[in-house]
């Protein structure tokens, strides 16, 4: 499902021409297999090369490429929508959920390195292991995320700052330099104290990585590097926890990559001891 959600997380960055064809498509994504690159140029009243533009502007090879990955996303929608009915006709069935869950929250997964790329994400890894401050914020559910990412970064020996009070949180970002790094996590990418935050430290000229829903938005718009998670077709307690999950998912790709330097697997075995200390508390 990937490539409609891909589509619906750039409507508002398209031309009218384009929006039209995303628009014809989306509406129309059970036909696509019928069409050939033309006829839908035809359909949509664009030329064939803007079909094959869109195309690459999505991070496919061309039209063949795009109409594949949509065909196989409706049939994959179609099973999903059966797999919901049946369990919903077995209310109580444990198994049922958890196999949806499962199934729902590995796709989603399986599709984050399709919209956050390599090369982005060691950019953040460098941006986080050269910071002398890490200053993490979470609006809503992404707030149990930015909490669990600076308890990563401590154990690193990083100076990692948390507070769940917006004023706090301004308040700590006057504590930072201009070595300092801020990481803004948030579903929507529009929550006001977020944005709040992220203002001053493009003021103050800091790094600031975000991380949001793959949608146009004002938070992934001023960051240095923008990480992203997919949405989902599930109904809104499954999409806030697979947005959650995935969030958390990327983080915690962003550790293990800073676990493999030396001087951070240097700070893991220092650290070690103190962890046993507090288990046996």
């Amino acid at each position: 499902m990937i490539s409609l959600l891909k589509i619906k997380g750039i409507l508002d960055q398209l031309s009218a021409s384009e929006r039209r064809l995303a628009d014809f498509i989306l509406d129309n994504s059970h036909l696509l297999r019928d069409y050939s690159s033309q006829q839908l140029a035809d359909a949509v009243g664009i030329s064939q090369s803007s079909v094959v533009k869109f195309c690459q502007k999505l991070g496919y090879k061309g039209y063949p490429d795009l109409k594949l990955a949509i065909t196989e996303a409706v049939v994959t929608a179609s099973t999903l929508q059966r797999e919901q009915q049946d369990s919903g006709n077995e209310e109580g069935s444990i198994a049922q959920l958890a196999e949806h869950l499962q199934q729902s929250l590995l796709q989603s997964l399986r599709n984050l390195l399709s919209i956050n790329s390599e090369k982005t994400l060691n950019n953040a890894v460098l941006l986080l292991d050269n910071a002398d401050k890490i200053l993490l914020a979470g609006s809503a559910h992404s707030a149990v995320v930015a909490m669990d990412m600076q308890c990563r970064l401590l154990e690193l020996g990083k100076l990692a700052l948390y507070h769940g009070d917006p004023a706090i949180s301004l308040q700590l970002a006057r504590t930072l330099t201009a070595q300092s790094v801020v990481l803004l996590i948030s579903d929507s990418g529009q929550n006001a104290d977020i944005l709040r935050l992220e203002q001053y430290a493009k003021q103050r000229k800091l790094k600031v990585i975000s991380l949001t829903r793959f949608q146009t938005n004002a938070q992934s718009a001023a960051a240095d590097i923008t990480l992203f998670t997919l949405g989902s077709e599930a109904d809104e307690q499954l999409q806030q926890l697979i947005t959650q999950q995935a969030q958390q998912h990327l983080c915690h790709l962003l550790y293990l990559r800073l676990c493999q330097r030396p001087v951070n697997q240097q700070q893991l075995t220092a650290h070690k001891p103190l962890m046993d200390l507090l288990e046996k508390h």
